[in-house]
């Protein structure tokens, strides 16, 4: 529907305040969306769909919605501009169509799809209505990975000669009964926290190509990996190994280490960095930078404030959907080389 026009909005599908509808209403539409939109000038949060409309009801209640019903509630809302997709990846594809189709500008939970067709049938559809879809990796909004990107290009490392991720939630978190669990709702580990390690690793050093990767399965459901251990390559031939999993130590890890030839870096809470994200550069015995994340500084709030701008003047967004169609490729590289099918 190029030249859609609502009241906040122009014929070229920019806005001037943000009015989102989110389908699905589950626990990260309100920590992702809901909670930081009331810090955030411009965004207003105006309608929330869910498959049981007394759900969404109930989450309108608790927390001050204008509007509830089911999905086609939100699509067919004259005064949403945005409609944020809290769903499982394998339905991404399918309502961020309709949902751009309607008019609407579409921001979907990472990942952007459940596999890379998906995600290039997002960014097509996006691009054939005038519209923008977006994919939800807030913390690249955030200053501490903006810093974290910025040393790694700086040359302060010299040569990297080696890098190592690991994102490991604690064992007990996705319990039986998780969705993360769930095959028909593409579940699985290198989904859940995988695809972070796959845009980090595009963001800093450009398109890797998978080596080999190993999967520990699920018993009850032997699509899903629990954990899945992978070696990529980056440009200039530097090897990255990648652990993404839900079988984690008590703490877990959101670690990014990094080997060069003149220094070393090791950042923290990579994946989530207003928990206290730190970041440290070594030579030797020689600590060079020693920096944690700002405290009050919400990832979240951030990626608003980026949409906000962006859906204003029209630039170019680093979460834009065509983007994040090599993201989805790295995902469904890793998983086929670990034996497994694509989500």
């Amino acid at each position: 529907m190029t030249g859609h026009t609502s009241p906040g909005g122009t014929s070229t599908g920019k806005v001037a305040r943000l009015r989102v509808g989110i389908l699905g209403a589950g626990g990260i539409a309100e920590r992702a969306m809901v909670e930081p939109a009331r810090d955030v000038d411009g965004v207003e949060v105006v309608a929330i769909g869910a498959r049981d409309p007394q759900r969404a009801a109930a989450f309108a209640e608790r927390l001050n919605l204008p509007v509830a019903g089911d999905y086609d509630t939100v699509l067919s809302h004259p005064d949403i501009d945005l409609v944020y997709l809290a769903l499982p990846p394998v339905v991404h594809a399918e309502w961020a169509v309709r949902a751009l189709e309607a008019g609407k500008h579409v921001l979907c939970e990472k990942p952007l799809s459940a596999n890379e067709a998906g995600a290039r049938r997002i960014a097509e559809v996006a691009a054939a209505n005038g519209r923008r879809a977006f994919v939800g990796f807030h913390y690249r909004l955030h200053g501490f990975t903006q810093r974290l990107l910025e040393v790694i290009a700086s040359g302060v490392l010299g040569t990297v000669r080696d890098v190592e991720i690991d994102f490991s939630i604690p064992h007990f978190v996705v319990k039986p009964g998780n969705i993360r669990l769930d095959g028909d709702l593409a579940g699985g580990a290198v989904m859940d926290v995988g695809c972070y390690a796959a845009d980090l690793l595009r963001a800093a050093w450009g398109e890797p190509e998978v080596v080999s990767a190993t999967a520990q399965l699920y018993a009850d459901d032997p699509r899903i990996d629990l954990q899945t251990d992978a070696v990529l390559q980056l440009p200039g031939g530097v090897p990255a190994r990648v652990r993404s999993s839900f079988i984690g130590d008590d703490t877990g890890s959101m670690s990014l280490r990094v080997v060069g030839s003149d220094a070393s870096l090791e950042a923290t809470s990579v994946i989530v960095p207003q928990w206290g994200a730190a970041l440290t550069v070594t030579a030797g015995d020689r600590v060079l930078i020693q920096e944690r994340a700002a405290e009050g500084e919400n990832s979240y709030a951030r990626q608003l404030e980026h949409l906000v701008t962006v859906l204003r003047d029209g630039s170019p967004s680093l979460l834009d959907a065509d983007r994040a169609v090599g993201t989805m490729r790295v995902v469904d590289d890793i998983y086929r080389a670990a034996g497994l099918q694509p989500r």
